[in-house]
């Protein structure tokens, strides 16, 4: 193992580097918690990703390297494992990270149980309940057979063989315990509060009330409901986001003649979400995946309101007493809506509930809970 000062980081990320620079999402130090490494390699599955100068920042201090392996799928998922057991053996790193429990992770896991090498497995979804689930619900059918495969041949391996695993939120417990995951850890995504706590200046105020939800404009986001939910009360809705139900849900907006109090913008730069946050009363999230998005908690730093579904038979989250659970239907959301409008001590004290939830889970709490992960892992691997 490399001295302290030398740490090698090898990450197999959920998707190309590239996505996520489209996106805007590249964020500092998201690889490199604490700058603990000194160099980190990335494990890329396309023939050709991002130009590394264009997201260095993303390793913070450390030095980046991208390995492009081509693109992953289940007939050549296997194929991989040779050229990058090449590259391990060539980086020769202190800790391996995988992004997914699918074919990336599965390739990380084995690479690490072959090398000895600690594996720390981060999930960002419910892959029993949100993806296979889903896949079902929406008659994806190929897509759920797919996903029938990996839970056989892929995810259990992944999880059983993880040094530790970290959940970005408790909603995600059940699947990995199922699967036979010990050593978890809960850390919910990074939102820093000098990005996004309040700006310190006259809030334009709108003549109407202002929700916003920020997601993207897909089925399982629920926009429909919001909109919905708005039509006969007197507010503003901003949605922020693309997908595949843009221009669905436009028509909706004429058909129910409320195309005036609804906004689209299919992109806003993170760094500029902040504005958007601030501008608005309140956040609604009738998204009908479970567990925390990063958007309701930058929406938390920056003290709004938070209206969302009720969980059912779903673990509770640390941040649950600064949010109104309601049914995920449109007369829940507009009934919150209208309690929140017409309460000015309930909206105040949900501000104040929002900033001090906030407080307990920032960023800074989370990036240090990260670092120690990995220490954690490589004290265990050197002792």
């Amino acid at each position: 193992m490399s001295k302290r000062n030398d740490l090698t980081l090898c990450v197999f990320p959920n998707d190309p580097i590239i996505s996520y620079f489209n996106k805007g999402e590249i964020k500092t130090k998201y690889f490199n918690p604490e700058n603990i490494f000194k160099s980190i390699h990335i494990i890329s599955a396309i023939d050709s990703d991002v130009d590394e100068e264009k997201i260095k920042k993303i390793a913070g201090n450390a030095k980046l390297k991208i390995h492009c392996i081509g693109n992953l799928n289940l007939k050549n998922y296997q194929s991989k494992l040779k050229p990058v057991e090449g590259i391990i053996q060539k980086i020769q790193p202190d800790v391996i990270r995988a992004h997914n429990p699918l074919m990336n992770g599965w390739l990380a896991a084995k690479v690490a149980k072959k090398f000895n090498i600690p594996l720390v497995l981060s999930l960002h979804d419910n892959y029993e309940k949100d993806v296979r689930g889903q896949a079902l619900k929406n008659k994806k059918i190929f897509r759920y057979l797919k996903l029938k495969y990996t839970s056989k041949m892929l995810e259990p391996f992944v999880i059983q063989n993880s040094t530790k695993i970290i959940c970005v939120y408790r909603y995600i417990l059940p699947y990995v315990r199922k699967f036979g995951g010990n050593d978890i850890e809960i850390i919910y995504n990074r939102v820093y509060p000098l990005k996004f706590n309040k700006i310190e200046k006259e809030k334009k105020q709108p003549s109407k009330l202002s929700i916003i939800y920020v997601s993207r404009l897909a089925k399982e986001k629920n926009q429909e409901c919001l909109i919905k939910a708005i039509k006969d009360v007197d507010v503003n809705l901003l949605l922020i986001g693309n997908g595949p139900d843009y221009e669905k849900l436009k028509q909706l907006t004429k058909n129910l003649k409320i195309e005036d109090k609804v906004d689209f913008k299919k992109s806003v730069p993170n760094e500029s979400l902040v504005e958007y946050y601030n501008n608005a009363d309140i956040f609604a999230s009738p998204g009908k995946q479970g567990g925390i998005g990063i958007p309701i908690i930058e929406a938390m730093a920056c003290g709004l309101p938070i209206i969302t579904k009720k969980r059912e038979n779903e673990e509770s989250e640390d941040m649950d007493d600064a949010i109104m659970f309601v049914k995920n239907n449109p007369d829940g959301f507009k009934d919150a809506i209208k309690k929140i409008m017409t309460n000015k001590k309930l909206k105040e004290k949900m501000i104040q509930k929002s900033l001090y939830e906030f407080s307990k889970i920032n960023g800074n709490i989370m990036e240090r809970k990260e670092a120690k992960v990995y220490y954690d892992v490589l004290k265990l691997a050197k002792n």
